[in-house]
């Protein structure tokens, strides 16, 4: 019978074909070498285990107490939330300068200085410290712990108590900078307003002052001084048409005569009476509606056109008049009270023309400051209304102000929202690892599964039969007779030496490997 190409191996060498008693056989036939590696695992762990040094948890719970003062009378000025704040005091707390002050402080890690840096020791405690929110509401936290493990167990908790006392007064420091800050930008604005504000009075002031004639204010006075002015005026042209009027009746009832002749002066034309009763008439026009009024133009037309027809008069009277003969000199003087009353006429009418132009001025004067009365109201309804914006801005920086200065007292008498511790750090009495019974566990766990990888890679890397049944697959012909392995004394003992120094070897090398493992990883940290 020739032997079978290896390309021909037994059924049973592929996992899919085996049996669950074909598994069973194998483990039972490769039992030595599953035990053997769940056993120096087993060891390893118990060595590892009894070698890891205790250590040592404390914890302090701090509740985050809500403002006592009711926010509707005294409104915060910390705009961060709790969550937010607490990060940030997190960052500042465990900083490596702070860590590096308590490592001194309390004299922590004092067999690694020599052997690591400041660095390495700063973060063996940055790991060693916990910082756990206990209790988060829906809108809030409500309480976070603090918590530092250690080999001694008195340091753990004066190490844990000293991180919560820090974590209290930076956030008592904090709120307190952001109220200081709060307050120092409102009196920054409260300066700058308040300049602005002065600023904008002294505008206001000085145009007021120098335009009191322009104010909303004024126009009662102007219409008030109008009517008088046009009272005045109207008096003025009455007083000049009376005067041109007796100035007429002395022409036409007491005419100029020569003593000495007794002949009668010559007498007044139609035109030149049609000029003295328009002037009268625009004089008394003008004292009630002022010279821009269309009925006062109309009157003016008609005296330019009957000033006009009387120069046309003189000229024709001079080209049809004969020669006048030599002036013969009177006798005697015109009359001297006619002369002086008429005199006295013309020095009135000269006075009250001079008059009259000064009130038509003053008139114009005040129509026009009435007239820009709206214009200028504009403007200092203008101004005013951004002196009034200012005003108010400065009002509600004032009360922003008071607010935070309240908000700051408060918080300087531990009434705002602050840290509390509930429970100090205990000294603990029983050490919180390392979990020895876990690590056994789990290195014989890890033995088995590395026992059993050992044996499917030993068992399927034979090629030899081992069973009836593999010969009978692999032949094709029923096996008459199996003869089994029979060991003589001296095998026996052979192999019960092997086995004990197997056993003896795994567990003194077991051993160890973990006490060189415990040593090198000491020697790490």
């Amino acid at each position: 019978m020739t032997n079978p190409a290896p390309s021909q191996l037994p059924a049973n060498s592929s996992f899919g074909a085996l049996e669950l008693r074909d598994y069973l056989e194998i483990f039972h036939r490769r039992r030595l070498p599953l035990i053997l590696c769940a056993m120096g695992f087993l060891i390893f762990g118990i060595v590892f285990a009894e070698r890891q040094s205790d250590y040592y948890r404390s914890e302090t719970m701090i509740m985050v107490d809500p403002q006592q003062v009711p926010s509707n009378y005294v409104q915060s000025t910390v705009s961060t939330s709790i969550q937010d704040r607490l990060s940030t005091i997190q960052e500042q707390v465990m900083s490596a300068s702070r860590l590096q002050h308590i490592i001194d402080t309390f004299g922590l890690y004092p067999e690694l200085r020599k052997k690591r840096s400041e660095q390495q020791i700063v973060a063996m405690m940055r790991k060693a410290t916990v910082v756990d929110v206990a209790n988060s509401g829906e809108r809030r936290l409500s309480a976070f712990r603090i918590g530092f493990q250690s080999g001694d167990p008195k340091v753990a908790a004066k190490v844990a108590n000293e991180l919560a006392a820090q974590f209290i007064e930076e956030n008592v420091r904090a709120r307190l900078e952001q109220f200081n800050g709060a307050a120092n930008f409102l009196d920054s604005e409260l300066t700058d307003t308040k300049k602005q504000l002065e600023e904008k009075e002294h505008e206001l002031q000085l145009i007021k002052s120098q335009n009191a004639l322009d104010l909303p204010e004024s126009r009662q006075y102007h219409m008030e001084t109008l009517n008088n002015l046009r009272n005045q005026l109207r008096s003025t042209q009455d007083r000049i048409s009376q005067a041109h009027q007796q100035k007429l009746l002395l022409k036409q009832y007491a005419p100029t005569v020569d003593l000495d002749s007794g002949g009668e002066g010559p007498s007044i034309s139609p035109t030149q009476s049609r000029i003295q009763k328009l002037e009268s008439r625009l004089s008394e026009l003008r004292a009630h509606y002022g010279p821009g009024h269309p009925d006062v133009r109309k009157v003016e037309a008609e005296l330019a056109d009957a000033r006009e027809q009387r120069a046309i008069e003189e000229k024709q009277q001079e080209s049809l008049a004969p020669p006048k003969p030599a002036p013969i000199t009177p006798s005697r003087a015109r009359n001297p009270v006619l002369v002086a009353e008429e005199q006295k006429l013309d020095q009135e009418i000269t006075d009250q023309t001079k008059l009259q132009k000064q009130l038509e001025e003053q008139i114009n004067f005040h129509t026009n400051k009435l007239e820009q009365g709206p214009v200028f109201e504009q403007r200092i309804a203008s101004l005013m209304r951004d002196y009034d914006n200012l005003r108010g801005h400065y009002s509600s920086l004032l009360d922003k102000k008071f607010s935070a200065e309240m908000a700051r007292e408060l918080e300087g008498r531990q009434q705002g929202e602050r840290f509390v511790i509930l429970d100090a750090a205990p000294v603990p009495q029983s050490p919180a690892g390392p979990n020895r019974l876990l690590i056994v566990a789990g290195s014989f766990i890890l033995g088995v599964l590395a026992g059993t990888a050992l044996v499917l890679v030993i068992e399927f890397s034979d090629e030899s039969v081992r069973t009836e049944r593999e010969a009978t697959k692999l032949l094709g012909k029923s096996v008459l007779v199996s003869v089994p392995h029979v060991m003589g004394t001296l095998e026996k003992r052979k192999k019960q030496l092997w086995l004990t120094g197997a056993f003896a070897g795994t567990a003194l090398g077991a051993a160890l490997l973990a006490y060189a493992v415990t040593i090198f990883g000491a020697a790490l940290i």
